[in-house]
């Protein structure tokens, strides 16, 4: 009686510590591939959005707003980006955004989001973003939300928030 107990138990345990030890294996041989491609990615997406830029450093974040997630000036002068990540309807929304050394938007991008795409269709389009871009901290108040993703939207707007905020601290000097 005990033996028919007991070793399904044994089997069982035993198929989960191999298949353990096999995700394990396979999460060390492919997470330097999966980091070096999102490397590249946030790359090209900063490229995208300061393609004047020569190139980025890495600023430290003492200082800034907790949404802040990291903060990069241009090698040349061009302008910094930072990407905030704030929470939507569906869940956090990261966007990263470029401002110009004058502190106006120079564009934005979603990284990632955990909206309806629905929700994500209607504010997420260059038509609704784009109204941004150009404008300084006081010209983003006359945007208004999308009717039908009002926290959506205002969440991409609080981002923005976040990001001219951050970029008065880094002015500022507050970050090195």
């Amino acid at each position: 009686m005990k033996k028919d107990f007991i070793m399904p138990i044994i089997v069982l345990s035993m198929i989960c510590l191999f298949v353990t030890g096999a995700l394990a294996v396979g999460n060390y041989f492919t997470q330097p591939v999966i980091s070096a491609a999102a490397a590249e990615r946030a790359r090209q997406a900063m490229r995208e959005i300061i393609p004047h830029a020569d190139g980025f450093v890495s600023l430290e974040l003492h200082g800034l707003p907790g949404a802040v997630n990291a903060a990069y000036e241009s090698t040349n002068n061009a302008g910094y980006i930072f990407i905030v990540t704030t929470v939507g309807f569906g869940g956090n929304i990261r966007v990263m955004c470029g401002i110009d050394p004058d502190g106006r938007l120079i564009r934005t991008t979603v990284l990632s989001h955990e909206e309806t795409p629905s929700f994500a269709a209607r504010v997420f389009v260059e038509s609704h973003v784009g109204q941004y871009w150009g404008r300084d901290i006081s010209g983003i108040g006359g945007i208004y939300t999308v009717s039908g993703a009002t926290v959506t939207s205002a969440a991409f707007k609080n981002a923005i928030r976040y990001a001219f905020a951050a970029f008065e601290i880094v002015r500022a000097g507050g970050v090195r």
